[in-house]
């Protein structure tokens, strides 16, 4: 794992790299137990267009929301062949290190046509 970013917004970026090379040890490291539960459900919930069930994810895009208290938020979206998926993500400093604390599903978007897997 890599040394710990000053800012959520490269603690972001770096969580996004990790989604994108489907390095889980880094996804490991940057998310609580409580927001992996809520991702996970993410998948149930969003017909597979989650990125925790895309399959082949192919890029992102992150859009910075503001501070809400202690914590950073931030809208990423990733594409894959199936559609896009945006998820809420909010990031706290826990014990000098940045991690995800809280997931929610924004919006998902097959891709035209239905896409392939």
């Amino acid at each position: 794992m890599t040394q710990e970013p000053g800012t959520a917004r490269e603690a972001v970026e770096r969580s996004a790299q990790a989604v994108l090379a489907g390095n889980l040890p880094q996804l490991m490291a940057d998310i609580t137990p409580e927001a992996l539960s809520q991702m996970m459900a993410m998948g149930a919930t969003a017909g597979g267009l989650a990125p925790s069930t895309m399959p082949n994810i192919q890029g992102y895009e992150i859009d910075e929301k503001g501070t809400d208290g202690d914590a950073e938020t931030f809208h990423v979206t990733f594409t894959s062949s199936i559609g896009k998926a945006t998820v809420s993500l909010k990031w706290k400093q826990i014990l000098g290190q940045w991690k995800i604390t809280e997931a929610g599903l924004v919006a998902a978007e097959p891709a035209p046509g239905g896409g392939t897997a």
